[in-house]
C-alpha cells in the first residue's frame, strides 16, 4: 500500500484569514454580490512638525537597527558545522532525566509534535529538541559566557 503524504500549509496564514472573516459567512469564501463602490473622501493631509518628522525618522532606524541585529545574532547562532550536525546524527543511547516545569515539558512535546508535522523526513523527538539545545547553548557559551552567567546569576 503506498504512503500518503500528509497536506501542508501555512497554519499562521490560514488562521490570519479565518479570523479576519469572522461575521462574513459564506461571503467570506464566496461573494454572490459584487462590492458597491464607495466613493472616498480626499482629505487634507495632516501638517506634521519637523521634531515629529524627526521622531518617527529615529523610531524607524532604530526598528531597522534592531531586527538587523537579531538576524545577525540569530544566523550566528544557529549555524551549526558539518562536525556538530554530525554529532547530533549520533543516535543517543544514554538515558538522562531532568527536572523541568510543567510549561517546559509541554513546549517540549508540542514543539516536537508540530516540527514532526512539518519535517520531510522522519520525526522529530523531544530528545532531539534538547540535543540541539545543548549543542546552541555550548556555541552561545563560547561567544557570549558573561551574559549567560549574568542569566544565572539572577536565576540563583
Amino acid at each position: 500500500m503506498a504512503k500518503r503524504k500528509p497536506l501542508s500549509f501555512d497554519n499562521d496564514d490560514l488562521t490570519k484569514n479565518l479570523k479576519a472573516s469572522t461575521g462574513n459567512g459564506l461571503d467570506a469564501l464566496f461573494s454572490s454580490t459584487p462590492q458597491p463602490h464607495v466613493a472616498v473622501k480626499k482629505t487634507e493631509p495632516v501638517k506634521e512638525t519637523k521634531q515629529e518628522r524627526k521622531q518617527a525618522k529615529m523610531i524607524k532606524t532604530k526598528q531597522e537597527t534592531k531586527q538587523v541585529s537579531n538576524i545577525t545574532s540569530n544566523m550566528t547562532i544557529l549555524q551549526f558545522n558539518d562536525d556538530e550536525i554530525e554529532e547530533l546524527r549520533e543516535p543517543a543511547y544514554m538515558a538522562q532525566t531532568f527536572r523541568l516545569t510543567k510549561r517546559e515539558i509541554e513546549w517540549v512535546k508540542d514543539t516536537a509534535y508540530r516540527l514532526s508535522k512539518e519535517i520531510k523526513r522522519g520525526k522529530v523527538s523531544q530528545a532531539d529538541i534538547l540535543r540541539i539545545a545543548f549543542k546552541l547553548f555550548e556555541n552561545l557559551l563560547e561567544i557570549n559566557k558573561a551574559d549567560l552567567i549574568k542569566i544565572l546569576e539572577r536565576i540563583k
